[in-house]
C-alpha cells in the first residue's frame, strides 16, 4: 500500500496526530516502527515489552494494554464506560477461545499459553506491579 494512501487511513485524532501520523504513513518495517514509537511515551511503552519478549508481537502488546484499561473502567463508578469496557473483554475473550482452539487444531499445543488474559491475576501488567 502506498503512503498517500496508508495516510488517509489514519485517524485525525490522538497522541500520534499530526506528526506521528505522517511519520507512520511512510513506516515500511518494523525497525521504522519502533523508531516512530520511540518518540511517544505513550507508545515507547509499548514497544519495549516487544522488543524485551522474543515471543510476542507488536499486536499482543497493544491487546494487553487495551485489557489493562477496559479492566480500569471498573474501577470507576457512575459512568457508562463500563458497558463498553464489557463488550470489549467479551471480544477479547473470543480472541482468546478462537486462538487456543486454532492451536488445538494446528496440534501446536506449545502456543496456547500466548493469550491474552481477562481479569487474571497472572497478567503481565499485574506481574509487573508485584514484582
Amino acid at each position: 500500500m502506498r503512503a498517500s494512501d496508508r495516510k488517509r487511513l489514519y485517524p485525525a485524532t490522538g497522541h500520534l496526530y499530526p506528526a506521528g501520523t505522517s511519520m507512520l504513513a511512510d513506516v515500511s518495517d518494523e525497525d521504522e516502527l519502533g523508531r516512530v514509537l520511540e518518540l511517544f511515551p505513550q507508545y515507547s511503552g509499548l514497544w519495549n515489552v516487544h522488543v524485551a519478549s522474543s515471543d510476542k508481537s507488536i499486536d499482543d502488546a497493544f491487546y494487553e494494554r487495551d485489557v489493562q484499561m477496559l479492566e480500569l473502567a471498573f474501577e470507576g463508578q457512575m459512568h457508562f464506560a463500563v458497558f463498553y469496557a464489557y463488550v470489549k473483554l467479551k471480544e477479547q475473550e473470543i480472541r482468546n477461545l478462537v486462538w487456543i482452539t486454532e492451536c488445538i487444531l494446528q496440534q501446536q499445543k506449545d502456543e496456547i499459553g500466548k493469550f491474552v488474559p481477562v481479569f487474571s491475576m497472572h497478567a503481565p501488567w499485574r506481574l509487573r506491579k508485584r514484582g
